[in-house]
């Protein structure tokens, strides 16, 4: 496969809007359940789950205050947590209708890009194997990427690889670190409009610190350079900013992040 490339916006907020866009273009793709909402201004999961990301609603910048108090009300729920995020850090306005459905600033979260030349070098310490995987690694995977994010399995097997291979073929590609003949990591690479998105990078906690999470960005990005993409794209967390930015990613903008939690 190859592809026009494109180079992100040189102006800083353009930039980070068309990274928030590619990552909310890859939830709508691979994420979305038969019952989520699917509008221009939100994508919606409810999945009843004990985790905020297994009940998000994702709001276009247009979104209006109306528009969140009727997209993000069914996520009010006392049985389980629930997430609103906003592609860039959200107007007062947005915040206020938000908090007034009881969700709370949670975190703010950069948005992050690098490109060849600036995308550190990176290895795998003595025993740690990094692989593309497929669809007979489907089980292996999902449970990897949940416990590594701390998600219940239903909600971590929405990012799965039999998801992305069926729903976009040949845009989504999996990986993984392999050790002692478990998968201990995950990522996949997005490949969407000139542009090779890193998202699921998860580390089971007893293998982190060892640079996986660090080599499985980086390598599925090394691959797609091979295709002819120029820039990587991701989101990060607070936490994750730095490793990210160790390895030659830098910051153009953040999006926020709020979370309602039961009782």
């Amino acid at each position: 496969m190859t592809t026009q490339p494109r180079a992100l916006p040189a102006d800083g907020p353009r930039a980070a809007n068309t990274i928030a866009d590619h990552l909310d273009h890859s939830f709508r793709t691979v994420l979305a359940t038969d019952d989520a909402l699917v509008s221009p201004v939100c994508f919606r999961i409810i999945t009843g789950e004990p985790s905020p990301f297994g009940n998000l609603a994702v709001f276009a910048r247009s979104a209006t205050p109306a528009d969140i108090a009727r997209d993000a009300g069914p996520l009010r729920s006392e049985a389980f947590p629930s997430a609103v995020l906003f592609l860039d850090e959200g107007t007062p306005e947005q915040i206020a209708a938000a908090r007034a459905l009881g969700f709370a600033p949670a975190e703010s979260m950069p948005l992050m890009s690098v490109t060849p030349g600036s995308l550190a070098a990176t290895t795998l310490p003595e025993g740690y194997a990094c692989r593309e995987v497929g669809v007979d690694d489907a089980d292996a995977w999902a449970r990897a990427v949940s416990d590594g994010y701390g998600l219940p399995l239903p909600v971590g097997s929405l990012f799965g690889v039999d998801r992305g291979t069926a729903r976009c073929p040949g845009k989504a590609r999996y990986f993984a670190v392999e050790h002692g003949g478990r998968l201990v990591a995950t990522s996949l690479v997005y490949l969407h409009d000139g542009f090779a998105g890193i998202y699921g990078v998860a580390t089971l906690p007893e293998h982190r610190g060892k640079g996986l999470g660090a080599h499985l960005t980086a390598e599925p990005l090394r691959r797609a350079w091979q295709l002819g993409y120029t820039t990587g794209l991701l989101q990060a967390s607070e936490m994750g900013a730095p490793v990210y930015a160790r390895i030659g990613f830098r910051t153009h903008g953040h999006m926020t992040l709020l979370a309602r939690m039961p009782g």
